[in-house]
């Protein structure tokens, strides 16, 4: 069997170092995304156990990486099977509404957004290349619509929010001429990272097993929902 080729945005720590490791376990090369490469230190860790990850540079709100690591798997590789948009930054650690700075939403929507159209229009076209492939995009239980009680960290929710809305459009364009390429949105719950803090009760690799159920469906899984869990959460 062919080897199936995977990047993992966001990987050099907690959800995307997790999702690296257990996509790596089950035989998937991953190229593991890192914005400096001083930061990879547990995944140089992981590749030295075996395990068939590469560290890559890629910063999601940089066309210009994007654009040179697709040339580099186009040219290696022939396509990609595999692409997780795990990178984010949460800001605006529970400001309401009206304490929400511009200059705080634009920043997140930088990376958690517009990092996810850059690397969907750059590296999708290399899954349609092989056909078929699945794409997972990390979101969270706080951008459900149904479940937006309180007025906190308005940047961060609204940006996983529209990248839900992403998710969806993505996936409907896709359907009808390549119906084996998945597209999807995973909540990860609350994970003790440097993102979620010290006392969330998730571990990075609890948080991490939706995601890589998604990117391992079988052909026939379903493509354009919103999943924790392993199951449809509401939009």
């Amino acid at each position: 069997m062919t080897e199936k080729v995977a990047v993992v945005t966001g990987a050099n720590r907690g959800i995307g170092l997790a999702v690296t490791q257990q996509l790596a376990q089950q035989g998937v090369r991953v190229l593991a995304g890192c914005r400096a490469a001083e930061r990879a230190t547990a995944l140089d860790a992981l590749a030295k156990q075996g395990l068939p990850v590469e560290v890559v540079a890629l910063a999601v709100d940089d066309r210009g990486s994007l654009e040179a690591l697709a040339e580099g798997i186009r040219t290696r590789f022939g396509g990609l099977d595999i692409l997780i948009n795990n990178a984010g930054v949460a800001l605006d650690h529970w400001q309401s509404f009206f304490e929400l700075s511009p200059d705080c939403l634009r920043e997140t929507l930088e990376t958690n957004l517009l990092g996810v159209l850059n690397c969907c229009q750059l590296l999708v076209p290399l899954i349609q290349a092989k056909g078929a492939g699945r794409v997972v995009n990390v979101s969270t239980e706080l951008a459900s619509m149904s479940e937006m009680a309180m007025g906190s960290t308005v940047a961060y929710r609204s940006s996983k929010a529209a990248v839900n809305a992403m998710t969806v459009l993505l996936a409907r364009e896709l359907e009808k001429e390549y119906p084996q390429i998945l597209v999807n949105a995973a909540c990860p719950g609350w994970v003790n990272t440097e993102l979620g803090g010290p006392d969330a009760p998730r571990t990075p690799d609890e948080g991490a097993d939706t995601i890589v159920w998604l990117a391992t469906l079988p052909d026939d899984g379903p493509s354009g929902g919103l999943y924790r869990d392993r199951a449809v959460y509401p939009w």
